[in-house]
């Protein structure tokens, strides 16, 4: 089933952060030894924000940001009663499509302790560069592929 994408608003803040701590904790505990979250209801910065929708409901979320360059996947989280259902798949595809359409790569990073990173090379991503924190990964456009 086809997801929707609509912008997010200052009244998703409390979702999209309890959704990051949902997705991300576990990975940072194990990479860092403890979870910080990356804002405050106050200090979220929503620009790019997009929140993914099944059927109506918010079902995860993903941000991204536009540069010269490429686009940067900046967070992509779908809430763990909605994975494995393509969903993630159909948010990614849908953000390299727009990116191809600008003539575009799409960039990520994704922390070393997350599985994510096999996701990421189905849906045609590879490493770029790597730390021991963390992969940045890069996707070509479609069209180039």
């Amino acid at each position: 089933m086809p997801c929707l994408l609509r912008a997010a608003a200052r009244d998703d803040a409390a979702y999209i952060l309890r959704l990051e701590e949902v997705c991300m904790r576990g990975y940072a505990e194990a990479l860092w030894g403890s979870w910080r979250p990356s804002a405050t209801m106050g200090t979220l910065p929503l620009d790019g924000h997009e929140i993914v929708l099944l059927d109506g409901e918010a079902v995860g979320c993903v941000a991204a940001t536009w540069h010269a360059d490429h686009l940067f996947i900046d967070k992509l989280y779908i809430a763990p009663a909605f994975q494995n259902r393509g969903l993630g798949a159909q948010v990614l595809r849908r953000k390299v499509e727009e990116a191809a359409a600008r003539g575009l790569p799409v960039k990520l990073s994704v922390l070393t302790t997350n599985p994510a990173r096999k996701f990421y090379e189905r849906e045609g991503f590879s490493v770029e560069t790597e730390t021991a924190e963390r992969r940045r990964m890069v996707s070509v456009a479609p069209a180039s592929r």
